[in-house]
């Protein structure tokens, strides 16, 4: 299991604070050990549905069990989820009552919360098709069913022949001492695909007269709710075909395969349920990732990054396709992209104020054309951005504005120009804008290579690979300067907050350096960003 040391020390030194969850009792190492000796079999897929900060599942990855586990886990706490992160763990969902996944696991254990314990096992064992769940109980739970619900439990464990071993002072040297009695609960569930996909099967078929269409929808545009329907109609179709394959393998696999599997699988295989949950766990992260891309896709999210920044979020949605697509976590997911999105904001800023300045000059002369010099707070190599500025274009291949026919925008030139309108459209309230590479597409198609006007710049290119854009609006400019000029610790944290009459000596001699007396009064308080984070929300 991997571990963050840095971050796993400072969650920990809050332990006292964890610990006051009122749920939360960390398993001791001899229950856990109790836990893994009742494991039978090798169980590939294992669900940990109360993760905790990961005791129990450091106890089953270091066991003596030799062979190696998927394992999901699911966290109501919100730092103890991000222990298990920091852990490595998959973590799918927050709440497990309210898991709604389509996944097949093997095996199921956990210790969740003594007061919930009869409403989690009841979910293990409705979630669960074939495999074994160890759960750890308030002995109360099962010696006194006297609610609708313990009573359920009781009658399921009757019937599942479960195993129940009751433990006394468990937890009492424990992380969290408890002298409450446990209860082990060892349920064995043992079905097979067969006595539910063969019945009324014959050996005969009728001719297919059944006819396929197309039946397809577009996503883009669509809100979250759309989005749910449409990964869930697709987990559908997907498990239903895989089922129907599998009630006839007998027959067919030798013939037909879905996919990998008449070339995996035996056709003599008896084990058709463990084929069956192999294939739909496969299919489920395949489309997982797919629908998470697609919330990247959603025009709030993306035209809002930078390049840097949507390879950034791809990295994340693939380290996070595990997540069932829920409505509930999408939300959850747009909702931490919210709070970081300041420092997105501050992030693209620097990053095109380090364009213009210093990162892609190839000689000195571009360099000192760009910027003006300022005495900084505390430094004296402080500079801003000028008016006008002159940047090299990389094309993918060639000239950026000269391909085959003439003057043409190469696309890596317009992903690259693409950038700057986003970061300056930040500064703008997200008004519809006219890009720079549009502005130049519509202009080359009329031969005209200069004095070309975007949204927010003056265009000219040239053929050496040069761009000259002259600011056309000084209120974004100066905020552009002041944003990233602020990211570089060029000016005091609490700039354009106070009167100038207010600024101590030192302060004032930056702002009368950066902009002077006038600008800086007509400017205070005048916020820095246009847009708001609340405008990524996305609607249900």
């Amino acid at each position: 299991m991997k571990r963050t040391t840095g971050f796993v020390t400072f969650i920990l030194a809050r332990r006292s604070q964890m610990l006051d969850f009122a749920t939360f009792y960390p398993t001791p190492p001899h229950l856990i050990s109790k836990i893994i000796a009742k494991i039978k079999g090798y169980p590939k897929k294992v669900l940990e549905p109360s993760g905790g900060k990961g005791d129990l599942i450091e106890g089953l990855q270091g066991s003596k069990l030799h062979h190696k586990f998927d394992i999901s886990v699911i966290e109501i706490e919100k730092d103890l989820r991000a222990i298990l992160r920091s852990k490595g763990c998959k973590v799918i969902d927050h709440d497990f009552l309210a898991y709604s996944g389509p996944d097949k696991f093997d095996l199921i254990i956990a210790n969740p919360p003594f007061d919930q314990g009869e409403k989690h096992l009841l979910k293990a064992i409705n979630i669960m098709y074939r495999g074994q769940i160890i759960f750890l109980l308030n002995a109360e739970t099962i010696r006194n069913p006297y609610t609708n619900t313990r009573k359920e439990l009781a009658r399921q464990l009757d019937e599942l022949g479960a195993e129940i071993e009751f433990i006394e002072n468990g937890f009492m040297d424990a992380e969290r001492k408890t002298a409450v009695e446990v209860a082990l609960i060892n349920i064995k569930i043992e079905r097979q695909i067969e006595d539910d996909l063969f019945v009324n099967a014959d050996d005969t078929a009728a001719q297919s007269n059944h006819t396929v269409g197309d039946k397809y929808e577009l996503t883009t545009g669509k809100h979250v709710s759309e989005l749910v329907a449409e990964y869930n109609q697709v987990v559908d179709l997907c498990t239903n075909t895989i089922v129907d394959y599998y009630k006839n393998f007998r027959k067919v696999g030798k013939y037909i395969g879905l996919n990998k599997a008449a070339k995996e699988c035996s056709y003599s295989s008896s084990d058709l349920t463990g084929m069956v949950q192999d294939h739909v766990n496969d299919m489920l992260k395949e489309v997982r990732r797919d629908f998470w891309r697609k919330t990247l896709e959603l025009k709030e999210v993306k035209n809002r990054m930078t390049e840097k920044k949507q390879n950034e979020f791809e990295h994340i949605i693939n380290t996070r396709c595990e997540m069932d697509f829920t409505e509930n976590n999408i939300r959850t997911f747009i909702l931490n992209l919210i709070d970081g999105y300041e420092q997105t904001l501050m992030d693209a800023v620097l990053e095109i104020f380090d364009r213009f300045t210093i990162r892609h000059c190839f000689d000195d002369n571009l360099y000192t054309k760009n910027i003006h010099y300022f005495n900084g707070w505390k430094t004296n190599k402080a500079f801003k951005v000028g008016k006008k500025v002159i940047i090299p274009i990389y094309a993918s291949y060639g000239n950026p504005f000269v391909g085959w026919h003439g003057w043409e925008l190469d696309y890596k030139a317009a992903r690259t120009l693409q950038d700057i309108d986003i970061v300056m459209n930040y500064f703008d309230g997200m008004q519809n804008y006219l890009s720079i590479a549009d502005a130049i597409k519509e202009a080359f198609k009329l031969g005209q290579t200069s004095s070309i006007n975007s949204t927010y710049f003056k265009i000219t290119t040239h053929k050496k690979g040069t761009i000259h854009l002259t600011f056309l609006d000084d209120n974004i400019l100066r905020r552009f300067n002041v944003a990233a000029c602020k990211g570089k610790g060029w000016l005091p944290n609490g700039y354009g907050k106070k009167r100038y009459g207010d600024l101590l000596p030192d302060e004032r001699a930056t702002a009368d350096s950066f902009e002077g007396e006038e600008s800086y009064e007509e400017n205070v308080n005048q916020p820095l960003f246009s847009i708001k984070p609340s405008t990524l929300q996305i609607a249900a």
